[in-house]
C-alpha cells in the first residue's frame, strides 16, 4: 500500500504536464530549475548594495574620562569627563562611483540571468527533440518488424511445401533477431535522453514519459536572420556592464588621490572648572600613494582592457556558432527533403514491391533483406536529419536571445 501511494506522488508532477508539448516543458523547467534561483537570490543581492554603497559611514559616538589620577581621584585642573561625536565626509563623486559601480555589478548580474534562462531553454529543447526523434525511431522498427514478422511467417510456410530452403526460415529469424538488437539501442538512447530532461526538469529520473510525437516535417522551424548577435545580447550586456564597472573603480582609484575627511567634535566637563569643547578635522595624507593608490588604478585598467576584449571574443564566438548553426540548419534541410521526398518512398515501395513478389514466389530472398536494410536504414536516417534540422533552430535561437555557450547540434 505505501509503495503503490509512493509510486502515485511520484506521478502526480508528470501527470500535469503534457510532454507533447515542448514550450510546457520549458517552462516546467524554468520554473523549478536551482541555477536560476540561484542567480535570482545573487542579482537581487547585488542590487541590495546599491544604496549602501552610496551612504556616509556611520558617525562615531565617543565617552570617557580623560587625566584621571591613578588612585581614582579627580585632579582640579586636568580630570575631565568627555563625550564626543565623529563624522567622516566621504566625497560626493567618490560616493556617486561607488553606486554607480554597484549598479553595474547588479546589471551584469541580471543580464547573466537572462543568458542562463536561453541556455536552459536550449538544453531542454535539444533533449526533447532528441527524444521525439528515437520514439519516432522505435515506432519505425516496429512497423518493420511486424513485415519482417509475415516474412518469416511466408518463408515457413515455402519450406513446408517445399519450394523454400530452410536457411532462409533461419535468415528471416535472425533478420528479426538484428532489428530487436536495434530496438535494445534505442530503448536505450531513449532512457539516457530521457534521465537528461527528466533533470533539467526537476522530476524524479524514473518518472516515466509517454511516447513523444515529433512532427514528421518540421519546415515550419526556420532560420530567417543574419548569423551575428544581435547589440543587446545579454552576454554582451553583462560584458559591457564590466567594463563600466572597471571605469567606476578606476575614477574611484583616482578620487583615494583626494582623501575623505573626518570631522571630531568633543565636550569636556570639569567638575571645579569651567566645561571645555574641542573640534578636530583630520584629512590623510597620501605620501604614499604609489604603493597603495597607483597599482590599483592600473589594476583596474588592466581589468577593464580585459573586460573590451572578452567582449570581441564572445561576440567572435557567438558569430561562429550562429554560422555553423546555420549550416547545419541548411544541410539537415537538404538531407530531410531528399529522404522524405526521394529516397525513403523509394526504399518502401521497393521493401513492399520485393515482399509481394517474394510472397507469390517471384523474387528470391536476398532481395527481400536487401531492401529490407535499406528502408530501415534510410527511414532511421530521415529521422536524424529531421532531429539536427530543428536542433540547428534551436541552438541559433538560444545564441541570438542570449545564451553565452553554444552546443552544436
Amino acid at each position: 500500500m505505501k509503495r503503490s501511494l509512493l509510486l502515485l506522488l511520484l506521478a502526480l508532477p508528470a501527470s500535469g504536464l503534457d510532454f507533447n508539448d515542448p514550450r510546457a516543458v520549458v517552462a516546467a523547467a524554468l520554473e523549478s530549475h536551482p541555477t536560476l534561483t540561484r542567480m535570482r537570490a545573487e542579482a537581487a543581492a547585488a542590487r541590495e548594495r546599491v544604496a549602501p554603497a552610496a551612504s556616509l559611514p556611520n558617525p562615531m559616538l565617543m565617552a570617557g574620562v580623560q587625566n584621571k589620577q591613578v588612585d581614582l581621584r579627580d585632579d582640579e585642573m586636568m580630570t575631565m569627563y568627555m563625550v564626543g561625536v565623529s563624522q567622516t565626509l566621504v566625497r560626493r563623486e567618490k560616493r556617486d562611483a561607488r553606486r554607480d559601480a554597484a549598479e553595474l555589478e547588479a546589471l551584469a548580474a541580471e543580464k547573466q540571468i537572462d543568458s542562463a534562462r536561453a541556455e536552459i531553454e536550449r538544453d531542454v529543447l535539444l533533449a526533447w527533440y532528441e527524444l521525439g526523434a528515437t520514439d519516432a525511431q522505435l515506432a519505425a522498427t516496429a512497423r518493420i518488424r511486424e513485415m519482417i514478422d509475415a516474412v518469416v511467417a511466408s518463408a515457413r510456410v515455402r519450406y513446408e511445401v517445399g519450394t523454400a530452403m530452410q536457411a532462409d526460415v533461419i535468415r528471416a529469424q535472425l533478420q528479426g533477431s538484428d532489428l530487436d538488437h536495434e530496438t535494445l539501442r534505442l530503448r536505450g538512447t531513449r532512457r539516457a535522453v530521457a534521465t537528461r530532461l527528466l533533470s533539467l526538469i526537476g522530476l524524479p529520473v524514473d518518472t516515466i514519459i509517454p511516447p513523444v510525437t515529433m512532427p514528421e516535417n518540421t519546415d515550419d522551424l526556420a532560420i530567417d536572420a543574419p548569423a551575428a548577435p544581435p547589440d543587446d545580447h545579454p552576454a554582451l550586456l553583462a560584458l559591457q556592464a564590466e567594463v563600466g564597472r572597471a571605469e567606476e573603480e578606476i575614477r574611484l582609484m583616482k578620487l583615494d588621490l583626494r582623501p575623505d575627511l573626518d570631522l571630531e567634535a568633543q565636550y569636556g566637563f570639569r567638575p571645579t572648572q569651567r566645561d571645555m569643547f574641542s573640534v578636530v578635522a583630520r584629512i590623510e595624507l597620501p605620501f604614499r600613494a604609489k604603493q597603495t593608490v597607483e597599482p590599483r588604478v592600473r589594476e583596474a585598467i588592466l581589468r577593464r582592457t580585459a573586460a573590451m576584449i572578452r567582449i570581441a571574443e564572445v561576440r567572435r564566438e557567438l558569430t561562429s556558432a550562429m554560422a555553423e548553426a546555420v549550416v547545419a540548419h541548411e544541410e539537415a534541410t537538404n538531407q530531410m527533403h531528399f529522404h522524405h521526398e526521394v529516397l525513403v518512398p523509394q526504399a518502401q515501395l521497393a521493401f513492399e514491391s520485393t515482399l509481394a513478389a517474394y510472397q507469390t514466389g517471384n523474387a528470391p530472398f536476398d532481395a527481400i533483406l536487401t531492401t529490407q536494410t535499406d528502408y530501415l536504414r534510410l527511414r532511421l536516417q530521415y529521422f536524424d536529419f529531421l532531429l539536427r534540422h530543428a536542433q540547428a533552430v534551436v541552438s541559433y535561437e538560444a545564441l541570438r536571445n542570449g545564451a553565452a555557450g553554444s552546443m552544436k547540434p
